[in-house]
């Protein structure tokens, strides 16, 4: 049978820098998952329907000298202003039917400690009904019927401080959207002025809709999950990374000790004159090569004698010697 030569060290070299170029790749692919994003959302927006309530309003004065009848304001002043009469007009997109309904009140109330304690209320006009993409109504608010009715509460209540509250209220239902309500009240400001309140509304239903994509990675002719790339890719790196760490480690040159250490400044270099011709004395340990040392008080002569380091104390025709070993090895494998 025929022996096969394997060079041992190539052998071992060849396999870590495998090892190194795997650990890089899925180093690399680590790198790659972190970059990019596990997941990927999209998120669009679609309005789903509109709704738009708006009373339009126009003032019919006592005294036509500054405003004509018919002059519509952002706000009405009260002494000359007979009544304001308008339309409100409920509109939608896509066109729906419901039903709706709506009423003009006037609450009356007293302020106690800063909140409201009602008195009694007063519906005045009342609509409902079922209407096809938008409906109206015609809404008049008299000012000074207003004034009488409230001067009626505070003389049968004795309730003189006794306020009104006048307000228009639209509730509308259509089956599958939420309920649109809208309230315009008239309102007297410290000036003297009245004014309608919200007299326009606008709703716009949006959906919003998510669409999520999950990223994957190619890898070996399949796809894989970024997220579970992230943790594969970078455990896969530390696993082929280890065997070479680890003979590094245990491979590492250990600087060997220095016998000699405690000797080193007695040494010289040189060659005995007495070499070859007298038998030395061949001492079996740095020990008694420093034993010998501190005896006859003599330098120590390093030389080299083949391979071997080679130190040496000469006492007169005696030569004691301490040899150190082989300076070269070579490791060879079958």
């Amino acid at each position: 049978m025929r022996k096969i030569s394997v060079d041992r060290d190539k052998a071992i070299k060849v396999t870590l820098a495998v090892f190194i170029g795997i650990a890089v790749l899925f180093g690399a692919y680590s790198m790659a998952a972190y970059r990019t994003s596990p997941i990927i959302t999209k998120v669009t927006y679609k309005t789903s329907y509109t709704e738009r309530g708006e009373l339009t309003h126009m003032g019919f004065f006592s005294n036509e000298s500054v405003y004509q009848n018919g002059t519509s304001l952002s706000y009405y002043p009260r002494k000359i202003t007979r009544m304001i009469t308008g339309n409100y007009r409920y509109v939608e997109s896509p066109k729906a039917e419901g039903k709706y309904k709506a009423f003009l009140r006037t609450d009356y109330y007293v302020t106690s400690n800063k909140k409201r304690v009602y008195i009694t209320n007063k519906t005045r006009e009342s609509w409902s009904g079922e209407f096809s993409g938008s409906f109206s109504i015609p809404v008049t608010f008299d000012v000074g019927e207003l004034e009488s009715d409230l001067k009626d509460v505070q003389q049968g209540t004795g309730l003189y401080r006794a306020s009104g509250d006048t307000y228009l209220m639209v509730e509308v239902e259509v089956p599958g959207r939420e309920p649109f309500t809208q309230k315009v009240s008239l309102t007297t400001d410290t000036s003297g002025m009245l004014k309608l309140t919200n007299p326009t509304k606008d709703y716009k239903k949006v959906e919003r809709h998510a669409n999520t994509t999950v990223h994957k990675m190619n890898f070996a002719g399949r796809e894989i999950a970024v997220s579970e790339g992230r943790t594969l890719f970078p455990a896969m790196a530390l696993l082929f990374l280890v065997p070479p760490l680890g003979f590094a480690y245990t491979r590492r040159e250990k600087k060997p000790e220095d016998e000699m250490k405690g000797l080193r400044k007695f040494i010289v270099d040189g060659v005995p004159s007495g070499i070859g011709t007298i038998d030395p004395v061949a001492l079996e340990s740095v020990e008694d090569l420093e034993k010998v040392f501190d005896l006859v008080d003599k330098p120590i002569v390093h030389y080299v004698d083949g391979d071997q380091d080679v130190y040496a104390v000469v006492d007169g025709g005696v030569i004691y010697e301490y040899r150190e070993g082989s300076r070269r090895e070579e490791e060879k494998v079958e």
